[in-house]
């Protein structure tokens, strides 16, 4: 999947749920907003860490299936499934413009939140087509 479509299918922008007419809808809609806004600061602010739900629940002050309901509205998944889309493609991007003489896919990995680095291998080639280390390889003209 070239990084494009992973950027625009993960692009809170573009994530947004259209608001309908009615007041409670729209009071629902606007706290939805504000929630996934803290949601994301608070990835923004802990790229590197390793999160749950349960963390991420506490920093922002919403119950659990608050966050998942919002997320899934807005973004069209769950808030895990969106932290893993965007560190897989903050990743790719590292590896992408990294000297592959100067770093590693374990580094690059690692230093995005990614410890298990066998499951990480296979969730990066089945959303990329490609292993970390053969985009590590690749040229950067060459994308």
């Amino acid at each position: 999947m070239p990084l494009s479509s992973v950027r625009t299918a993960i692009d809170p922008l573009k994530c947004v749920a259209d608001v309908a007419d009615g007041k409670t809808r729209k009071h629902r809609s606007s706290r939805r907003n504000a929630l996934i806004a803290r949601y994301l600061e608070f990835l923004a602010n802990n790229p590197n860490r390793p999160l749950c739900v349960t963390e991420i629940c506490v920093a922002i002050g919403v119950a659990e299936r608050t966050l998942r309901d919002a997320c899934v509205e807005h973004l069209g998944m769950g808030p895990i499934r969106y932290l893993t889309l965007r560190r897989m493609d903050q990743v790719y991007y590292a590896l992408s413009c990294a000297d592959a003489s100067k770093t590693t896919v374990t580094r690059v990995a690692m230093d995005h939140g990614f410890l298990e680095l066998g499951h990480f291998s296979v969730a990066y080639r089945s959303l990329f087509c490609e292993s970390p280390s053969e985009t590590l390889r690749r040229p950067l003209y060459a994308m």
